[in-house]
């Protein structure tokens, strides 16, 4: 029996494979129902399923209809396509569901694989609606943001990062954690992206979290455990006047050298990079700082610049983990970038590392690093420490028990 029982509605034509999947579906412990003419359907109630599985070729409509009259609705059942038209084209109809505000489970080829859909219903966020941070405007944000970065109260986590064969602690990335103080829950890029419109104020969130990091990395290191913090660099922030000297004050400040921090930057924001931030990256490599190209795989003309960028890292976009585990296409990119960061001697995370295939895809490739819910959620810095020493008290207890101690 799985551990949440979903409740799936299967659209498909062929009565024999619905009747099929049905049983399938309801032997692992969900609700399962199933037509074969969306014509004798109701919408409304259709919505209300938490997972449809839908095949794309359907008589009067096809699976695009259906999708496109399920997106009016507040609540959305979450997606599964089906269909014998190749890859290629389940790809593209996600894709356009994406845009849709659709959830996408994932695709799959006919002849369905039987276990491959069991793990797709099987995912925890299955059937679970996270309601998302109410949108707040810009006008609402910055000055609560600016009130907060003054009295040190925006609430910054970490989120770990491990070496993915021993899954042993290598480091933490700072994130905000979508929480404005007198505001309430703000989506993390609607605060960076209120603080892009005043430059004074992104300088200033930058400075803060990087603060916040160092202080949590300098705590972790006094514990006895070793790993660089890793914090977003906006190329914006990066290119102020003595920009340099504030980020080297800031990281000195906290007891921790700059050889400790990573600076994360997105691949789309040094796309065209130009003389004066190809400098500024020569000038924190030289200082010491690692750097790190974020969301690689997202723009993959990005990767043509590799060669010309001194980054030391590189971190596989989450969307490319999560797309991997129904597209051959994926797989092959992910493969490709882990290759690519090998033979260039630079070490790559897999960001996104939600489940256990995830984490085995990681280990089949040059993958160095993965980060994600699977290892851990970001979390408040006292919890990442517990986290740490509970490992620690772990190993120790295991290691006494193999010497018979």
């Amino acid at each position: 029996m799985t551990a949440r029982a979903r409740s799936v509605f299967i659209l498909d034509d062929e009565e024999p494979l619905c009747e099929d999947l049905c049983e399938l579906i309801s032997a692992a412990g969900h609700r399962a129902r199933w037509g074969t003419d969306p014509r004798t359907l109701d919408m409304s109630e259709l919505a209300t399923f938490d997972v449809v599985l839908l095949d794309l070729s359907l008589p009067a409509m096809d699976g695009i209809d259906i999708m496109n009259r399920l997106a009016v609705f507040a609540k959305t059942p979450r997606l599964i396509f089906i269909s014998g038209v190749g890859e290629d084209v389940l790809r593209v109809v996600a894709q356009v569901a994406g845009e849709q505000k659709l959830s996408v489970l994932g695709a799959l080829t006919k002849p369905l694989d039987p276990q491959q859909l069991l793990r797709l219903l099987d995912y925890p966020d299955c059937g679970v609606e996270q309601p998302p941070a109410p949108r707040q405007t810009q006008s609402a944000i910055l000055p609560a943001l600016r009130a907060s970065l003054i009295n040190s109260t925006l609430p910054v986590s970490f989120q770990p990062k491990v070496d993915v064969q021993t899954l042993a602690f290598a480091g933490a990335e700072a994130l905000l954690t979508g929480v404005l103080p007198e505001v309430g829950p703000v989506s993390p890029l609607d605060i960076v992206a209120a603080a892009t419109t005043d430059p004074a104020v992104l300088v200033d969130l930058t400075q803060y979290v990087l603060g916040v990091a160092a202080r949590g990395c300098a705590q972790w290191i006094k514990a006895g455990w070793q790993g660089p913090i890793s914090v977003n660099l906006p190329l914006e922030v990066m290119l102020q006047p003595d920009s340099l000297r504030n980020l080297i004050d800031t990281v000195e400040a906290a007891h921790i050298s700059p050889a400790d921090v990573i600076f994360e930057l997105t691949e789309d924001s040094l796309y065209d990079s130009c003389a004066e931030s190809l400098s500024m990256l020569a000038r924190l490599r030289i200082a010491g700082f690692g750097l790190a190209l974020d969301d690689v795989g997202r723009r993959q003309s990005g990767l043509l610049q590799l060669s010309a960028l001194p980054v030391t890292e590189i971190k596989i976009d989450l969307q490319i983990v999560r797309d991997a585990r129904t597209w051959t296409k994926a797989r092959n990119i992910f493969a490709s970038i882990a290759e690519l960061g090998r033979k260039l001697g630079i070490k790559v995370v897999a960001e996104g590392v939600e489940f256990p295939e995830d984490l085995n895809l990681a280990r089949t490739f040059p993958i160095d690093y993965v980060q994600g819910y699977l290892i851990s959620p970001k979390r408040p810095l006292p919890e990442l420490l517990h986290l740490l020493s509970a490992h620690a008290a772990r190993e120790a207890a295991g290691g006494e028990r193999k010497t018979g101690a």
